[in-house]
């Protein structure tokens, strides 16, 4: 797959505001993960991070068998003026083993801290966490039929983020309607998530493959906000 990496073309993935979103938006999910599970979505909140006004971006979700239930929890703050993350926390709960990280993103300095490890680590200056990736990308005018090479995930050591826009497809929407979506492909350091963007200038994400460390979650929208 070619990445177009070019200055000009990255400068056009700029997002500032109004964005396509706002505090109070939620969206539910049916979550396949084994038997059929649940996931929420939301804008939380605007809070103040730092000194800074920041947008709480929330994730939950659960699902799996009886005895080995699946639980995962993100809580991301991006601020609102330039959509740079300044704390992420993750929590995933399997079968009865706890996984949770909290980390502290300095985007004036470029590094990153993880809390109760000593030492910060680089970051790039525009840093994002995985959760305010998905509204980042809401926002970005992606063209179909583009590649687009972003070096811009918390971790450096991921980047660059590959993101192709493969093309358009019609996706199921709550009450039996359907929508046309754009069809993306997120890949990093082997590891690859699609999302599908309703083509509208909400860019609802309708459907999502998200991988896990245990397989993958596919989530399917089934509360459409007003």
């Amino acid at each position: 797959m070619q990445l177009i990496a070019h200055a000009a073309l990255l400068a056009r993935l700029a997002v500032p505001a109004p964005y396509p979103f706002a505090v109070g938006e939620i969206l539910r999910y049916d979550a396949k993960l084994g038997p059929v599970g649940t996931a929420t979505v939301s804008v939380t909140r605007l809070v103040k991070e730092r000194g800074a006004e920041a947008f709480e971006f929330t994730a939950s979700g659960e699902g799996g068998p009886p005895g080995w239930r699946v639980r995962y929890d993100l809580n991301s703050r991006v601020g609102t003026a330039d959509f740079h993350s300044l704390r992420f926390h993750r929590r995933l709960e399997q079968g009865g083993k706890v996984d949770e990280h909290g980390y502290v993103i300095v985007p004036d300095s470029a590094r990153y801290r993880e809390e109760g490890v000593p030492g910060e680590w680089v970051a790039p200056s525009d840093p994002l966490d995985e959760l305010a990736f998905v509204y980042y990308l809401r926002a970005a005018p992606l063209k179909v039929g583009r590649s687009y090479s972003l070096d811009r995930y918390f971790k450096t050591g991921y980047n660059p983020i590959q993101v192709k826009v493969e093309g358009r497809e019609l996706v199921a929407m709550p009450g039996g309607t359907s929508a046309t979506c754009l069809a993306v492909r997120v890949t990093a350091r082997g590891t690859t998530m699609r999302v599908w963007f309703t083509d509208d200038e909400r860019r609802l994400p309708a459907q999502l493959e998200i991988p896990l460390p245990f397989g993958s979650v596919t989530l399917n929208l089934v509360d459409r906000p007003a």
